[in-house]
């Protein structure tokens, strides 16, 4: 049997309904691949989130177990591993960021927040201030959670205006920042504890 292009009229019914049976299609493939990298990624994250330990092989491997992986091979299942891990280290939600300044986002304004200045200069001469150290709000869109890289602001309230890379309609809205366990004191009180979008 020779076939060209898409000419599923010219097949015989009996074939088409064996190989519908027996084949999945690339698109049907690559999403269950998908949901199966997402089930991952969020089975590791409930388990780090639940007892605060790093990423190991053990919390992996149940990470798949949970997930309900059947009839593939431990190579396919390492790869299918990999690729959670991988989209887990870039960010850890696996969601598009849509405020992220190197993906086109951009800080509007703080309205009348404050950025909070330190009393103690970071340069001085001969006693003399000559330059004070703070963060400027753009931080807060930049991809990155080290501790102390935040942007610091006068008060118990801050607020930003932030103009996102496209027009969208938001369905979830997620704020990081360090866990506790890569914070040098073991406590993360500066962190937002609550935030609200308008």
């Amino acid at each position: 049997l020779l076939l060209f292009g898409d000419q599923q009229e010219d097949l015989p019914e009996s074939l088409l309904q064996w190989l519908t049976s027996n084949f999945v299609s690339k698109s049907d493939l690559q999403t269950v691949l998908r949901d199966l990298e997402l089930q991952i990624l969020k089975n590791i994250t409930l388990h780090m989130s639940v007892t605060n330990q790093k990423v190991t092989s053990e919390v992996v491997t149940n990470a798949v177990t949970n997930a309900g992986i059947s009839g593939i091979t431990e190579a396919q299942a390492q790869i299918i591993v990999n690729n959670a891990l991988k989209l887990y280290s870039q960010d850890k939600t696996g969601m598009v960021d849509f405020a992220l300044e190197s993906g086109g986002g951009s800080i509007l304004s703080t309205r009348c927040s404050e950025t909070y200045e330190t009393k103690t200069a970071l340069i001085s001469l001969f006693g003399i201030p000559l330059w004070y150290y703070s963060q400027s709000p753009r931080v807060v869109i930049q991809p990155d959670m080290y501790p102390g890289n935040c942007w610091a602001f006068k008060g118990s309230q801050g607020y930003l205006v932030v103009r996102l890379s496209m027009k969208i309609y938001p369905t979830a809205f997620t704020l990081e920042h360090i866990p506790k366990t890569l914070s040098p004191t073991g406590n993360i009180t500066s962190a937002p504890r609550n935030f609200a979008v308008y």
